[in-house]
């Protein structure tokens, strides 16, 4: 299981190893930045608990089967999100480079917005969805055309590669149409209705319910939520992703078991435009934004702005003690600049943190941790150096700190950054003091 999920080895890892413990909460919430495998984890979830064998990608059980083209009946999927890139890019695929992966990319992308009007979703408000059953219709049909099912005699169940990938492009306008038609934000008739569907009996071992962005919920759906997260039934199992945490209520947060999906490296965004995109870069309308946006998205982009922080917060704090003992400090000071000139370059370069751009909004905890890296590299570099392991520690407790008042208080990252380099600068530079100020 979660062969396909890649560059996120520990957080699938530590599910895994829940799975095989027999340990596996009834509420999860998958917590990390945009692009990072977190709905496709979810969805590898719901297969592998459905599963009547060892849970491999390539299982062909009729359950996983079912869950690969997503559509099983065990699984409800709703929140906010945006369908046109994926779906433009899953097209694109099926016309350059045909064959069943771009197949299964497409029908997937599709189905993740059809589901969204599973009639599950609509017990008791059947009128809001009567405008959208037409469209729906039309995409269903659409797919099966393109379906990338093997018929027994060895040829695709629907059309051949090139009448598919017509067929995709037509429907595009219409999933376009069936994207405006959804809700901006959870609406607490989806969870009511939700809760009712989860305490039904499973048509196989499992049901999931997988509910995106929770942290866009209103206040009603979200007080609507916190009965069955705390309590769920045995056969259910509820996954929340949020790209961020700090907007979700403590009361949710208490509910669940946390897995964080981290930044893929710029190697692991690379693998995955080779493997999962066939290493696309065309001008189909929103293939090429999409693609560069996920290029810009991999962690090493705070790579080289954390070594300039790290290097100005150390020279600001050699400045005012009086010089470092350990050759390696004095020299990552001697070559930093000034700490404001280091966040304004940091935040220009990721939006601000990501308050400007959602694409972003993983850099701060990034950012922070590749300071941390750049004081542990010297530590190590330096053998046991004292005034190393010193400087290490304090920056480690102030990131903390920094870290809390972010995910608590939703506080400006740019202002906890230039207070964390001016306790640091503090001769008793600690938690305590910053807490202090």
């Amino acid at each position: 299981m979660f062969e396909n999920i890649l560059g996120q080895r520990e957080a699938c890892g530590l599910i895994r190893a829940d799975m095989e413990r027999a340990e596996l909460p009834g509420s999860l919430l998958f917590e990390g930045p945009p692009l990072s495998a977190k709905l496709s984890s979810a969805l590898e979830l719901a297969r592998a608990l459905s599963c009547e064998r060892d849970a491999a990608w390539n299982c062909p059980c009729p359950q996983c089967a079912r869950h690969r083209t997503l559509s099983h009946q065990d699984i409800l999927l709703f929140g906010p999100k945006s369908f046109r890139e994926e779906l433009a890019i899953g097209a694109d695929m099926m016309a350059r480079c045909p064959g069943t992966a771009p197949r299964y990319f497409f029908v997937r992308a599709a189905r993740k917005l059809v589901r969204r009007f599973d009639r599950e979703l609509y017990e008791g408000e059947e009128g809001r969805l009567s405008k959208a059953m037409p469209l729906v219709r039309s995409v269903l049909e659409s797919l099966d055309a393109c379906s990338p099912v093997i018929a027994p005699a060895g040829a695709y169940a629907g059309l051949d590669d090139a009448a598919a990938a017509k067929e995709a492009s037509k429907i595009l306008t219409t999933c376009a149409k069936l994207e405006d038609m959804l809700p901006a934000s959870t609406p607490v008739f989806q969870v009511r209705a939700m809760e009712f569907w989860a305490r039904l009996a499973p048509y196989g071992k499992r049901k999931t319910i997988v509910v995106e962005h929770a942290d866009r919920m209103l206040d009603a759906s979200r007080n609507a939520l916190l009965k069955i997260l705390e309590e769920p039934p045995e056969h259910a199992v509820f996954v929340l992703t949020t790209s961020r945490r700090q907007a979700m209520i403590p009361t949710i947060l208490s509910r669940v078991r946390r897995y964080r999906f981290g930044q893929r490296t710029g190697d692991e965004a690379r693998l995955v435009l080779e493997r999962i995109f066939k290493d696309m870069d065309t001008d189909a309308a929103g293939v090429s934004e999409y693609v560069a946006r996920f290029r810009a998205s991999s962690s090493d982009i705070v790579g080289a702005l954390a070594k300039d922080y790290a290097a100005a917060i150390a020279s600001a704090a050699e400045r005012r003690a009086g010089g470092f003992s350990d050759a390696p400090l004095s020299a990552l000071a001697a070559s930093g600049g000034g700490v404001p000139a280091a966040i304004a370059a940091a935040a220009t370069a990721t939006a601000n943190f990501g308050s400007g751009d959602d694409a972003f909004s993983w850099t701060f905890p990034a950012f922070l941790d590749a300071t941390g890296a750049v004081f542990s590299s010297l530590l190590r570099d330096s053998g046991s150096g004292i005034e190393t392991q010193r400087i290490a520690e304090r920056y480690s407790s102030l990131a903390r700190d920094a870290m809390v008042r972010y995910s608590s208080y939703n506080l400006q990252p740019a202002a906890l950054s230039e207070r964390l380099a001016d306790a640091f600068a503090d001769p008793d530079g600690d938690a305590a003091g910053a807490r202090s100020r």
